[in-house]
């Protein structure tokens, strides 16, 4: 554990002095939790279509680029920088799973499609189109919880609790333990870009022995009780020998932490940017149910959930002129290429009016394009149309504070007025 340490904390120094001396990779690794990157994204941006900092890692902030490595089967997905070794649970021996490493989040066809086929049939249009009454309904009834309030946090009793309802509900999973889940999806956007300090390896073991402990006793229970939810079906594919234990412990937690996060960052941010924008704000305020949509496409190019992604190169290629050796790394920094100017006009605001807001890369692309997106699509939809058209008096009331993350992008605690 002290050769561990040593090797962090030279890792962080390294980084922090490349930061220092301007190179606009480190700048963007180093970059504080919870502050917005977007002017370090510029940076990359302004050094080139491909950048590559002192580690030997590249970051690109273009649109094209970023779409064709996350497209293309030349570049493969790689786990988060946790060493492996670090990750064995409190307490205990063996490993821990991760929800991103250990799912098919972090896996390359063939085995990708195979392992994705199982979830799949959840998000269909077909299932979307079946589960609009019930987040409809889930909306209505945290509306109503509001009511009466003059002041409220608009994350903790409404963006956060729709998704979360709605996900417990798809796995079937008590919604009564709400509010662990919500903590679980906090710490966990704080170190899914990696741990770099011997505390957060600590932090990241207490978590991933918390978050494994659960549901594995979960699965054990739809094991011996098993019911139509999407755990159930997962349970019977690891039964029929389609996926490992590890596997279904980690998609377990990816479905869940994925299944309500990203859309209560959709909904935080779309407040917040209404709201930074007073034109396009009152634009909304008077079609609320018919501009929501684009309110959603838009809000994601413009303040991505997830801000960037890895890849990883197969093969040797060739990439925007630079000869890229098997094994190198590169950051497809998402936030960054949707707001290319090349792409999008005035780039760094809101605007409802925008022709191709669509064209964002935030569910990422190809074969790991996000599998909840549609979800998530539905759910902010419905959730931001019925907010301004309940509460179009709806205010910030006070310094919004964002999550403690590099990689998530969104509002922790956002105080709004009624």
């Amino acid at each position: 554990m002290i050769r561990e340490a040593v090797r962090l904390y030279k890792g962080k120094a390294r980084l922090v002095r490349s930061a220092v001396r301007g190179d606009p990779v480190s700048r963007v690794l180093n970059l504080p939790r919870g502050q917005a990157g977007y002017d370090r994204y510029e940076d990359v941006r302004a050094a080139g279509d491909l950048v590559r900092g002192p580690s030997g890692l590249y970051m690109t902030a273009s649109h094209a680029l970023c779409g064709k490595v996350l497209r293309s089967p030349e570049f493969g997905a790689v786990p988060t920088t946790v060493s492996k070794r670090t990750l064995r649970p409190v307490g205990g021996s063996g490993r821990l799973v991760h929800p991103l490493d250990d799912s098919f989040a972090s896996v390359d066809p063939p085995e990708h499609g195979r392992l994705r086929k199982i979830v799949a049939p959840a998000f269909t249009p077909q299932a979307m189109r079946a589960q609009e009454e019930f987040v409809t309904g889930v909306v209505e009834e945290e509306l109503d919880r509001l009511a009466g309030a003059s002041t409220a946090d608009l994350i903790g009793e409404f963006a956060v609790r729709v998704p979360s309802r709605v996900i417990c509900e798809m796995l079937g999973m008590p919604v009564a333990d709400h509010e662990l889940f919500v903590r679980w999806g906090i710490e966990f956007g704080a170190i899914v870009d990696g741990a770099r300090t011997p505390g957060e390896v600590r932090r990241t073991r207490k978590l991933l022995t918390e978050m494994a402990s659960y549901f594995s006793d979960l699965c054990d229970r739809r094991a011996a009780d098993p019911g139509e939810d999407l755990v159930s079906r997962m349970v019977r594919a690891t039964e029929a020998g389609e996926m490992t234990r590890e596997g279904l412990v980690a998609t377990c937690e990816a479905l869940l932490i994925g299944g309500f996060v990203t859309t209560a960052n959709i909904i935080g941010n779309a407040v917040v940017g209404l709201f930074d924008e007073p034109e396009q704000h009152q634009r909304f305020l008077a079609d609320p149910a018919g501009l929501a949509a684009t309110l959603v496409e838009e809000t994601l190019r413009l303040d991505a959930p997830a801000q960037y992604s890895v890849r990883i190169v197969r093969t040797p290629t060739t990439l925007a002129g630079q000869d890229l050796a098997a094994g190198s790394p590169i950051v497809t920094l998402l936030a960054g290429a949707n707001r290319d100017p090349e792409v999008f006009a005035d780039p760094h605001r809101l605007d409802l009016g925008r022709h191709n807001p669509h064209d964002h890369l935030s569910f990422a692309a190809g074969i790991h394009y996000c599998i909840g997106a549609s979800l998530a699509r539905l759910e902010g939809r419905i959730a931001l149309a019925a907010l301004f058209a309940r509460y179009p008096d709806l205010r910030i009331a006070g310094r919004v504070r964002y999550c403690p993350s590099r990689v998530i992008r969104g509002p922790q605690y956002l105080p709004v007025r009624t």
